[in-house]
């Protein structure tokens, strides 16, 4: 079986990096909201892969980094709000449109 996760996914990362994948995450939430939803375990396991194959098919560039940083971060945050509302804790979806 494969080890996903202790698997180096990004190879080094700088604030630059970090700057273009948070820009990225509010992207890639509203293009895979219509197709695979947003807030559930679905949904996260989708960006998760997502994430895992950006930078073998899109390179270990700045590109390929903010996809997977971004694909990433909004997987995992539908993972949590999803296992969140399972465990009665109430769940708010993300709106990724504000400010603050």
């Amino acid at each position: 079986m494969v080890d996903i996760i202790n698997k180096d996914i990004v190879k080094s990362i700088d604030a630059a990096d970090l700057v273009i994948g948070s820009v990225m995450k509010p992207v890639i939430e509203s293009v895979a909201s219509p197709i695979v939803g947003n807030g559930t375990l679905i949904s996260g396991g989708a960006k998760l892969v997502v994430a895992f194959g950006a930078t073998k098919y899109a390179g270990n560039n700045r590109i390929g980094k903010g996809l997977a940083i971004g694909a990433g971060m909004d997987g995992a945050e539908d993972i949590i709000v999803a296992l969140k509302g399972k465990a009665g804790l109430g769940s708010t979806p993300s709106t990724s449109g504000g400010v603050f």
